[in-house]
């Protein structure tokens, strides 16, 4: 179980750090519709 939640937390960080990334950028640009 232990092992399993290290190797599951980089990869959320990763998910995290791209849903932010998305955020900011969206944000920072007009909307197209």
């Amino acid at each position: 179980m232990h092992l399993t939640w290290k190797n599951f937390l980089p990869l959320t960080l990763a998910l995290l750090l791209w849903y932010i990334s998305i955020t900011v950028s969206t944000a920072s640009t007009p909307p197209l519709l």
